[in-house]
């Protein structure tokens, strides 16, 4: 079986390289488009993943999104048309739902942000099986047109799929003169997406004068953002990809503007603190519920959370890594269903068991609600 996987963001070369490997290895056939985009390129060759470039990013404008997105489109197409895959596969890819559908292609998609609701109406309503996070309501994707008889829900977070085959190396350390849990890792908010709606400075930006003196590596996404950044001398800023999860994996603590490196954070075990100041994502609202991670855009009580964290880094790492434990892998998930589609010609869509795993994160790093610390008895 030929099984077409396009990949338009850099996290979601994590994401599917497990799933890349794994058809390979029980004998399909894998073809993988991406587009010119945030390093993307960069990335699929460190993981020597062969890729056809087609199309690239359309910026910040709703102008250059549209026609950056009809021009992939078209060309897409053409290629898919040669190719005949039998199953597409993506996530929150806006264009290969809607070509798989034009040339009636079996697809699966993953989608773990109901807020992008422009991007999940061009994706949702074209998308035989949706596998999304349970947490997820299900009506926030019914609404953008999800088939209520192609869903299933994933007792998980993608970010789980980013573990495959994952090693820790301290290369990525001595390449940038840290030291094993001697600092901290920053990612800049998402401002060139279509959903982002938050302020141009970063919360990030009054964090870093609040915590312990330390190196902090920081991923900017734009010019812009690193520019804002230049001026904190313990602040450094990679100039081409690195070895991310390693880099996480030894970091002291995670915080983050964003939500997947968040997310991998958490997945390795490390202790993370989310200050995205727009809506909450359902999975995000779920790990804090869960108590494995912390949110505030105040930088005053992220600085307390902070110095919480790095005080209890050990045993707060086992208790992270206990819940984790009881989640579903996606990745696990997908190939389940591939190997239903190809044994019968269908979908499986059985819910996932739930996890009994909880707990409360303020209470577990000594917060309460406002974020303050509170008085040990």
């Amino acid at each position: 079986m030929k099984v077409w996987i396009d990949i338009t963001n850099s996290p979601h070369v994590h994401f599917f390289k497990g799933i890349i490997r794994e058809l390979e290895k029980t004998g399909h056939e894998v073809l993988v488009t991406t587009r010119e985009f945030d390093g993307l390129t960069g990335i699929l060759d460190m993981e020597g993943i062969d890729y056809y470039v087609v199309g690239r990013h359309g910026g910040a404008t709703l102008e250059g999104k549209l026609i950056a997105s009809s021009e992939r489109m078209y060309k897409l197409s053409k290629l898919i048309i040669e190719e005949k895959p039998d199953l597409a596969i993506y996530k929150h890819s806006a264009e290969a739902p809607r070509v798989a559908f034009g040339l009636q292609i079996p697809s699966i998609g993953f989608v773990d942000n109901e807020t992008a609701i422009a991007q999940n109406k061009l994706i949702l309503p074209y998308t035989n099986l949706l596998l999304y996070p349970a947490p997820i309501d299900a009506y926030d994707l019914l609404r953008c047109g999800a088939d209520p008889n192609g869903m299933r829900p994933v007792n998980g977070f993608s970010e789980l799929a980013h573990l495959y085959g994952f090693r820790p190396t301290r290369k990525v350390l001595r390449e940038l003169g840290l030291k094993r849990g001697q600092y901290i890792v920053m990612r800049t908010e998402p401002i060139k997406a279509n959903y982002f709606n938050g302020p141009e400075k970063s919360v990030l930006e009054d964090v870093i004068p609040l915590l312990p003196e330390m190196p902090i590596v920081l991923f900017p996404r734009t010019p812009e953002q690193r520019k804002r950044f230049e001026r904190f001398e313990n602040v450094i800023m990679p100039e081409k990809p690195v070895e991310s999860l390693s880099l996480l994996y030894y970091a002291k603590l995670m915080i983050g503007a964003g939500g997947t490196m968040n997310r991998e954070a958490i997945a390795l075990g490390t202790p993370t603190i989310s200050t995205y100041p727009g809506r909450l994502l359902a999975v995000t609202k779920w790990l804090v519920e869960k108590g494995v991670k912390y949110h505030s855009t105040d930088p005053a009580k992220v600085a307390v959370a902070a110095e919480r964290m790095i005080e209890l880094n050990g045993t707060y790492r086992t208790y992270i890594r206990n819940v984790i434990s009881g989640f579903e892998n996606p990745l696990d998930v997908i190939l389940r269903e591939i190997e239903s589609y190809e044994e019968s010609g269908t979908f499986q869509t059985i819910a996932p068991e739930t996890s009994a795993n909880s707990g409360d994160l303020r209470s577990y790093v000594g917060l309460n609600e406002s974020g303050n610390e509170e008085k040990q008895h």
